[in-house]
């Protein structure tokens, strides 16, 4: 296979004009597959040849059928071209066909293209100005008015020289339309079949990235997976086929049946399936008639069509020659990214009345209105800056991953990139590294509301300025297990302005002030504690002491603001020490098991002289704490216990 620059080139025009009788004189590839297209003369599957310039460019000819009934087919071989050879035979002239497979052209936006005159051993010269005449005057209303015409005759080998040369040229100016190696790897499936000894096999235009032999894939929008046995290009068998190229991919792990036209093989992650997508809309100036609000039509995207509602945001008609923008809601998935081109026919008559572009493939459902309007326009004419703005503005208060972005389908990796590393336009909270992405706004605009939100906990409550997640995540309007809401906690935290303690929230400045009672019921409780020692009161008896109940919110506080400040720890929900008992019990397990290397309960119980029933409490506290592990009967102290 050529290592050179590589280009796909599409052959186009009217029955009969003698579209695979050039290809086969040019490449010497009969692109008639069929047992019936030999039967009855005429392309009705897409064919495929390779062209190789004399410059070294080559290029992957599809020849697709010209028959009306066959433009389906068409359209799936238009997509991904990046030359077009409109075919006109000197002794016929612009037909039907002719205008409708251009006006394909024109919408799929293909960048150059050339007319070859062909059958011009057929025709004499008078009949051949006329043609050329014929060609001029239809081409100067559309972008290719410039296109050079060459007369060729495919059975005389006449004009096939020139025509080279012209393709080279064009092929000069031509600029890929892919960038091979980068972005997730789409390749439209156009056909399916079965091969002796090999297996099932699927072709396409591979629209970006790369796939290789061995690579893991998805048929989408079914979400089949698969792997790829071996690649070819051009019955050249390839490590690795880059976007642009013609390729077939030898399929394994997948049954046939479940295989067909319309699908897209998918390699990497990011891009899921939608019934909608947000796009400009142009209806051609041939279109018989203007189109309703929620007009139905047949969407064809790559190899896929679908019927379609067109919802647009501004107007409640489009007239022919008019463009606006549209929410397209189909009756099957499709696999879109920003940028896609697409093609509508009308349903009756079957014929094409227009296209457009993709500007959101995954929008919110939506009507009419201004906003949409301002929205759309930057999503389709924005810089990637303004459009990760945008999309971050969107999610506030949430923040976006790497991972959200791509599944948007808006941005290559590159743009991306590029757009997250403005600081202006995107930051992440907490750590360096995170993978959340905020508008810069709105991580000042969380920490003001939280910092509200403590300084009224504060107020109302002095004795206790301090929040759980769950009530913060309540206040300002987010899920506590949300990642958005998780990394901008820990950037607040972080940054110095709020602290926590045992999962408990509060401003950096807050004091716990209580109240004289509070302040008297804490020190009775400290005092009852350090008179218990080994063997603390309950909790029920606790709280009479102290003149309270068990669950009255000072009783409550006061034991939390104990074990914070050291004075108690919290052995079990029910039982408390003091500090000074509960490290008396400690050192005793160290030392027993740097001498006997364990304990048993009954061990500790009778070196402490306590009640089985606190000796199994301090036990299990220190199994938790990280101190001791538990092997049958006798409990060993951890690797990374002090000692």
């Amino acid at each position: 296979m050529n290592s050179g620059r590589h280009l796909v080139l599409g052959t186009a025009g009217h029955i009969d004009h003698g579209k695979t009788a050039l290809i086969k004189a040019l490449t010497g590839t009969d692109t008639d597959r069929l047992a019936e297209e030999k039967e009855r003369g005429i392309s009705i599957e897409l064919g495929y040849a390779e062209l190789e310039l004399p410059s070294g460019t080559t290029l992957s000819v599809v020849d697709v059928p010209g028959h009306e009934r066959f433009v389906r087919n068409m359209v799936a071989g238009a997509s991904g071209i990046d030359i077009f050879l409109l075919v006109v035979a000197a002794d016929d002239g612009v037909m039907p066909q002719t205008r409708e497979h251009m006006a394909i052209i024109e919408m799929l936006g293909i960048p150059q293209g050339v007319v070859a005159l062909t059958k011009t051993d057929l025709a004499d010269a008078e009949m051949i100005e006329l043609v050329e005449a014929d060609i001029e005057d239809f081409l100067s209303t559309t972008p290719y008015r410039d296109a050079p015409v060459v007369g060729v005759s495919s059975k005389t080998g006449e004009g096939l020289p020139l025509l080279l040369g012209v393709l080279e040229e064009a092929a000069s100016r031509a600029q890929e339309a892919h960038v091979a190696g980068e972005g997730i790897a789409r390749l439209p499936v156009d056909r399916v079949f079965t091969l002796k000894g090999i297996g099932t096999v699927v072709t396409g235009t591979l629209w970006s990235g790369r796939i290789c032999a061995e690579d893991s894939l998805r048929l989408m929008p079914d979400d089949l997976p698969s792997r790829a046995r071996t690649v070819q290009v051009h019955d050249h068998s390839v490590e690795c086929a880059e976007a642009g190229y013609r390729v077939a991919i030898n399929l394994s792990g997948i049954d046939k049946d479940r295989l067909h036209r319309g699908q897209m093989v998918v390699k990497g992650e990011g891009l899921t399936p939608t019934y909608m997508v947000d796009a400009r809309v142009t209806l051609l100036q041939s279109a018989p008639q203007a189109l309703k609000y929620g007009a139905q039509v047949r969407f064809h995207h790559g190899t896929a069509d679908a019927t379609a509602k067109l919802m647009f945001a501004d107007r409640d008609r489009l007239a022919p020659g008019e463009s606006c923008y549209a929410q397209v809601r189909l009756k099957t998935k499709i696999l879109p990214a920003r940028g896609d081109r697409f093609i509508i026919r009308s349903l009756t008559p079957v014929t094409t009345i227009g296209g457009g572009l993709v500007i959101d493939p995954h929008p919110h459902k939506h009507g009419k209105g201004e906003s949409q309007l301002r929205r759309l326009e930057v999503l389709e004419k924005g810089s990637p800056r303004e459009i990760v703005a945008l999309l971050l503005d969107e999610a506030i208060p949430a923040g976006l991953t790497r991972e959200d972005f791509a599944a948007t389908g808006m941005l290559s990796d590159r743009d991306l990139e590029t757009a997250l590393a403005d600081p202006e336009v995107a930051l992440t909270a907490g750590a360096t590294g995170s993978s959340v992405f905020f508008a810069a706004h709105s991580i000042n605009d969380f920490s003001l509301r939280l910092q509200s939100t403590l300084e009224a906990r504060q107020q109302s409550n002095p004795a206790d300025p301090s929040l759980s997640a769950e009530e913060i995540a309540r206040s300002v309007g987010m899920p506590a297990a949300d990642r958005s809401f998780q990394a901008l906690l820990a950037g607040v935290v972080q940054a110095g302005q709020v602290t926590v303690k045992d999962q408990r929230y509060a401003l950096a400045s807050a004091v716990a002030r209580l109240s004289d009672s509070q302040l008297a019921m804490m020190e009775e409780i400290a005092s009852r504690l350090e008179a218990a020692g080994m063997a603390p009161p309950s909790l029920g008896d606790l709280a009479a002491a102290a003149g309270a109940r068990t669950g009255d919110q000072d009783f409550r506080l006061v034991l939390k603001l104990l074990v914070e400040e050291e004075r108690a720890v919290k052995v079990k929900p029910d039982l408390y020490y003091a500090a000074e008992p509960v490290a008396i019990a400690r050192k005793v397990v160290i030392d027993r098991c740097h001498d006997q290397g364990q304990i048993t309960l009954a061990e500790f119980r009778d070196m402490l002289d306590i009640s089985r029933k606190f000796a199994q409490a301090l036990l299990e506290y220190f199994d938790r704490a990280g101190l001791t592990r538990r092997e049958g009967d006798y409990r060993v102290l951890r690797k990374k216990a002090g000692g």
